[in-house]
């Protein structure tokens, strides 16, 4: 932990850096996965837990790239007319299986197979035909349009490692390769739930005093994204007693808890100092904004993590933090995020000792970064609006336009 000056000096505790909070985070995450193999077709979003290496070579035949006629090149140097006897046709699925004798060419189809012999494929376009007599145009490469054997995928060599979470193209690359079942870890179990006395849930009327909960209904949704088990516990009053009896059930069946808001010092607030007398608090309080109140730690050895109750610092704080901690526990390689510097058009400050994650639209056209007008951290409708976060490092007190600042997109973070 790190002691910060000014505002990060609040009721004489220490705020955590988000560097530090992320760091730790991933070190103190090691739960021992379990693995199984899982049909190809149903590998979305999973991630891979044993090295996958190619079966065979994709193609697994030199085929043609075009519509055109194959030739051996070395006929072309004894052959000035240019002149060639045209023997058979190739289609992708019915190759021609003879050599090709001097001067002889065949016609080939766009993915059909190649004469053993032949190593160069011409246009059908580029050609004139008079019958059986093909001639060719005068320039020709050797080796043009037709693609080799392994020239996609070499057998035997490595294509998806351990920890790569299955994408849509890396499906089409595994039926490539004929493979129908791949190893995968399993999908960890997350228990989440909302609490707090003002929150009820959509289905009921709202009364004088209430609040819809929309921090679970999202995040919820964020974890569908991430192909994990989900079990949802619903809206917790603050009661201390249930709020215990909830985290004990949840231990003996989740991998991760997730909680969203009772998280800071309020008189009912109950879940940082139950973590921290039953459980083991490891961080609490970070020098960011939005999500302050943020903590992490263990209850009966199930990670736990407690998310701020304010929407937008619910959002901000579960991008940051939950998805790097989800991913370690479900065995995906890190990747740290692409983050681009981009040009900004509003004035800014802010607090020393903090990092702050604006919630920004990037203008790809004009390549400049603009700010929600509000930035409250229950604004949820600026996290619909932006099209992701623009971060503020700790040292930096103001900003003016065309000054630079990390940008990350919202689909980067969830990749």
């Amino acid at each position: 932990m790190v002691q910060l000056s000014s505002d990060s000096k609040v009721f004489g505790n220490k705020l955590v850096l988000i560097k530090n909070a992320q760091n730790s985070i991933l070190r103190s995450t090691n739960k021992k996965l379990i693995t199984h193999k899982i049909k190809t077709l149903d590998s979305l979003d999973r991630v891979v837990a044993k090295s996958i290496i190619a079966p065979m070579n994709v193609p697994p035949y030199s085929n043609s790239a075009v519509d055109g006629y194959a030739f051996k090149y070395r006929d072309i140097k004894l052959n000035k007319s240019k002149e060639f006897n045209l023997v058979g046709k190739s289609k992708a699925g019915t190759p021609y299986k003879k050599l090709l004798k001097k001067n002889e060419i065949v016609r080939v189809l766009t993915g059909a197979i190649i004469p053993k012999n032949a190593d160069t494929v011409v246009m059908e376009e580029d050609c004139i035909i008079q019958g059986k007599i093909i001639f060719l145009p005068k320039y020709i490469k050797k080796g043009i349009n037709f693609r080799l054997c392994g020239e996609d995928i070499k057998i035997n060599t490595k294509v998806f490692d351990i920890g790569h979470k299955i994408k849509p193209q890396d499906i089409g690359i595994l039926s490539s390769l004929g493979i129908i079942k791949i190893p995968v870890f399993k999908k960890i179990t997350i228990s989440i739930f909302s609490c707090g006395d003002e929150l009820i849930d959509t289905k009921n009327n709202l009364k004088y005093g209430k609040i819809y909960d929309s921090n679970k209904s999202m995040l919820i949704s964020f974890l569908n994204k991430l192909s994990v088990k989900i079990i949802d516990l619903g809206i917790l009053k603050d009661n201390k007693e249930k709020i215990i009896k909830t985290l004990n059930n949840a231990s003996k069946s989740s991998d991760l808890i997730i909680s969203s808001g009772a998280m800071s010092l309020g008189d009912e607030d109950h879940i940082k100092n139950i973590i921290e007398n039953l459980g083991e608090l490891k961080i609490w309080r970070l020098a960011i904004k939005p999500g302050r109140p943020v903590g992490f730690g263990k209850f009966k050895n199930t990670a736990f993590l407690g998310l701020p109750g304010n929407p937008a610092a619910a959002f901000v704080t579960f991008l940051v933090l939950g998805i790097p901690l989800i991913n370690k526990l479900s065995g995906k390689k890190f990747i740290k995020p692409i983050m681009h510097k981009i040009p900004i058009n509003f004035h800014y400050k802010k607090k020393l000792g903090r990092k702050e994650f604006l919630r920004v639209k990037l203008d790809v056209n004009k390549n400049i970064l603009y700010k929600y007008p509000k930035s409250g951290a229950g604004i949820l409708k600026s996290t619909s609006w932006a099209n992701g976060l623009g971060i503020i490092d700790e040292k930096i007190t103001q900003l003016k336009p065309n000054d630079k600042i990390l940008f990350v997109s919202f689909n980067e973070l969830l990749n």
